[in-house]
């Protein structure tokens, strides 16, 4: 069975287990995993002052380490991430190498460019 893109949310910073905004996904059921995005983490955004960079998904890009939540509450529950992700971010598809494949999943991507990205 093939799992919707829209029931799947990559975190590479604070929505991610264990980290400050974690708590936002706590009244959805779903499973966490492992996965890699390629792209650039950009030292921008509201997340670098919890630490952790914006990120511009760029399939030629370095590898990120990410989290893929999957979850059927999702889709019920976009319209108030994408307000708390805020105007600085856009919900866009993703491609994520996962254990088992590439499976498309659901990234805030980073709006704003222009800062020099943190990899190298």
């Amino acid at each position: 069975m093939t799992v919707p893109t829209e029931h799947r949310l990559v975190s590479y910073g604070t929505l991610a287990p264990g980290r400050p905004n974690a708590h936002q996904l706590d009244a959805l059921t779903g499973t966490w995993a492992k996965g890699i995005v390629r792209g650039h983490l950009l030292q921008a955004g509201w997340g670098i002052h919890y630490g952790y960079p914006g990120m511009v998904p760029d399939p030629e890009g370095p590898e990120v380490e990410v989290y893929v939540f999957t979850s059927a509450d999702l889709p019920a529950h976009w319209a108030r991430l994408d307000a708390f992700e805020g105007e600085a971010y856009l919900r866009q598809p993703v491609d994520v190498e996962m254990e088992g494949g590439v499976v498309k999943a659901c990234i805030y991507r980073l709006l704003e460019e222009e800062p020099a990205p943190t990899d190298e």
